[in-house]
């Protein structure tokens, strides 16, 4: 009992007063007639004098139907705003519902955006893991073409070094090398590299003569490892996963996987096969050190180069696109 006094009466709604309100008028317009005839038949018991007659007790009736209508209409009116009230209410809860709705699209746009840029950046990690693989796995395969150059009975560092030391004094003598050239196709007795003889090689490498016929051979014998070298220097600047100062570290990691005799010698041979792109953007990266020796040749002299040499052009290094 305590309970159900303590608990608090729940108040009628106001749909439910309008509910009331209507059914006591409908029964008020249905009963008006019979309350008419009953009043006026009251009224001729306490007052005997008054007859009413039928025909006027009609229009008494009808009369008092006047203030009914009175009533309706401002029963009428009252629904009116009561309909108006409850579509306000209405709209607010549109309103909120859409509110709702906006702030839960805009939530799931956020999570999605959110997914979005985790399965990116899970993407790009991916991906870079990838580059690191072949990166890594490409390294050794190019040392191993270095290890596998044959010139003359001479193999990997041998002939690595005497290629850097005849190339060297190509670039320190380039003008008599020239000169030299124009000599003996003048005279026909152009000296083909790949009939070099052993011997002939051998006497140049113990003596330290300069030999433009044999710098021809050894520049086609180590173009693999020269080729590959820049491609994969190439793949790092190009890849798009990668910013500057990534790609700065793998390509430091790559120069220090080789001796500096041998960075020396591509920084060397890229000019001479005309990769000046790759070439500036390791220069001004740090990664090829200036050597005036190389930068005084001039483009002239390095085309008669390549034309007397006859060293086939690889557009992809030659052409590449890269921001310097």
């Amino acid at each position: 009992m305590a309970d159900q006094e303590s608990s608090p009466k729940k108040k009628p709604s106001k749909r439910n007063c309008m509910y009331g309100l209507l059914i006591i008028v409908s029964v008020l317009f249905i009963a008006w007639p019979f309350i008419t005839w009953g009043s006026l038949s009251i009224a001729d018991r306490l007052f005997e004098g008054i007859n009413f007659p039928e025909t006027s007790r009609f229009g008494i009736s009808g009369d008092m139907y006047g203030g009914l209508n009175a009533l309706f209409s401002g029963f009428a009116f009252i629904c009116f705003i009561y309909a108006l009230h409850q579509q306000r209410l209405e709209l607010q809860l549109q309103r909120r519902e859409l509110s709702l709705q906006r702030r839960e699209l805009k939530a799931q746009c956020r999570e999605q955006e959110r997914q979005a840029n985790e399965f990116e950046i899970q993407n790009k990690l991916m991906k870079i893991q990838q580059f690191e693989s072949f990166f890594y796995n490409q390294i050794p395969i190019i040392r191993r073409l270095q290890d596998e150059i044959q010139i003359c009975g001479d193999s990997g560092r041998d002939a690595i070094n005497m290629l850097y030391d005849n190339l060297s004094r190509v670039e320190l003598c380039i003008n008599s090398v020239i000169a030299d050239i124009k000599r003996k196709k003048e005279e026909k007795i152009y000296v083909y590299p790949l009939d070099m003889s052993r011997e002939v090689y051998a006497t140049i490498k113990n003596n330290g003569f300069l030999n433009f016929d044999i710098l021809v051979l050894q520049v086609n014998m180590i173009r693999p490892w020269v080729d590959s070298l820049y491609n994969l220097i190439l793949f790092i600047i190009k890849n798009k996963n990668l910013n500057i100062e990534q790609k700065t570290k793998y390509l430091e990691i790559l120069k220090y996987s080789f001796l500096c005799k041998d960075w020396q010698l591509l920084h060397s041979l890229g000019r001479l096969l005309n990769y000046n792109k790759l070439i500036k953007y390791l220069l001004n990266r740090g990664l090829f050190e200036r050597n005036e020796q190389i930068e005084k040749i001039s483009e002239e002299k390095i085309s008669f180069l390549q034309n007397e040499m006859k060293l086939k052009s690889n557009l992809s290094l030659e052409s590449c696109e890269i921001e310097l």
